[in-house]
């Protein structure tokens, strides 16, 4: 946002441009809240393709992934993917 508007942003101003727009901000999402859905969306659409790759490896259950599915699942829910 700083390099789109040549203009540097306090933390205040970061923290109005991520309100939603309907609340006053830009509705910019930062990458930090977007983390754990983009490694999970990845991990459930590459569980085949792992599964696969990985057949003669002796690897078990991916212990991350089945971790950040149940925080996921206890902040927002049952999820509507199997990671």
């Amino acid at each position: 946002m700083s390099g789109i508007t040549n203009n540097a942003m306090s933390d205040s101003q970061w923290l109005h441009a991520t309100l939603p727009i309907k609340d006053g901000g830009l509705g910019i999402r930062s990458v930090a809240s977007l983390a754990l859905s983009a490694f999970l969306a990845s991990a459930a659409s590459t569980h085949q393709l792992q599964d696969r790759i990985l057949a003669s490896a002796n690897t078990g259950d991916d212990s991350l992934a089945e971790s950040l599915k149940s925080q996921w699942e206890a902040t927002f829910g049952p999820a509507p993917f199997s990671a």
